[in-house]
């Protein structure tokens, strides 16, 4: 009864800052001060089923799911409020926290004291479904809310060994709205250098049925030295369906990074990578014999 709010969600946060999205979106519906937002995360016995953190969808799904419940919920504490106060409704607005009537305000822990004194509830419970989609070729729109993104890179190549060194990243990403712009900059930086490694170093190798890569020693994932400068422009073009606007990130901002880096590497040595990661010895090997293509498996380069 301290006027802070709870928020219950059964889905993940694997570190691109779910439980935030989800804390502003109630904060702005409930216009309640962030710091008087709890949420709790990864709960199905308390909470319906939210679903995998998968498929750039948590932003998207959970952030309208507490969206719309916390609309759910003011309608119900507004009725409550003009029944506490005896005055209409629609002359009581929200503001820091507190729920104002011509120049007086009550707080929102009296107002839900006086409710469960009075047998009403101040909890609501809801689940969102996103829109419905078709099959790609059957007619409809086969998803919701696409995003769009473009990278290009700088990278220098030691035509000598054959190293490829990335040296900078631009890269113009659609995210329909930022919720929160500095962790949706470290989601995309992220990704970028998660997909560095793809493009790269990492690799994971089976010989005869049998692991080769069973250790992290042998799967070269990039460090902080390999992450070049990074310059991210975020693109608000806001999808209706979305919550304020906003578009799911989690993916479209590594999808752009290993076709950038091989264009840069064909614009430094005249060849074109066909198969990731690049390989340092198959490249010098192309360098040296005045080859305009790689194509590489395991087998090729050991």
């Amino acid at each position: 009864e301290d006027g802070s709010v709870e928020v219950r969600v059964a889905s993940a946060d694997m570190g691109q800052g779910l439980a935030h999205v989800v804390a502003q979106c109630t904060a702005e519906e409930l216009k309640l001060p962030y710091h008087r937002v709890r949420v709790l995360l990864c709960d199905t016995d308390l909470t319906p089923n939210g679903g995998p953190t998968t498929a750039s969808r948590q932003t998207f799904v959970s952030g309208n799911a507490a969206r719309v419940t916390s609309a759910l919920l003011r309608e119900a504490l507004t009725r409550s409020a003009a029944e506490f106060l005896d005055v209409p409704p629609e002359t009581l607005y929200y503001e820091e926290g507190l729920l104002r009537h011509n120049g007086k305000s009550v707080e929102l822990g009296q107002l839900v004291g006086w409710m469960k004194a009075n047998g009403l509830s101040s909890r609501v419970r809801h689940e969102y479904h996103a829109p419905a989609t078709q099959p790609l070729g059957t007619g409809g729109d086969m998803h919701f809310a696409f995003s769009y993104a473009t990278q290009a890179a700088l990278v220098e190549v030691d035509m000598e060994t054959g190293a490829v060194k990335v040296l900078k990243i631009v890269a113009g990403t659609d995210i329909g709205r930022a919720i929160n712009p500095l962790m949706l900059q470290g989601q995309v930086e992220g990704g970028i250098v998660m997909a560095m490694g793809n493009c790269l170093t990492e690799s994971y190798i089976v010989e005869n049925g049998v692991p080769w890569t069973n250790l992290l020693s042998r799967y070269k994932m990039p460090s902080i030295k390999h992450a070049p400068e990074i310059v991210s422009h975020l693109i608000e073009d806001r999808v209706s369906t979305g919550p304020y606007g906003a578009k799911g990130v989690g993916e479209i901002c590594s999808i752009n990074t290993s076709p950038a880096i091989c264009n840069a590497i064909y614009h430094a040595t005249g060849i074109r990578i066909f198969s990731l990661p690049v390989d340092q010895d198959a490249l010098l090997r192309a360098i040296r014999a005045g080859q305009t293509e790689v194509y590489t498996a395991w087998h090729d380069v050991r």
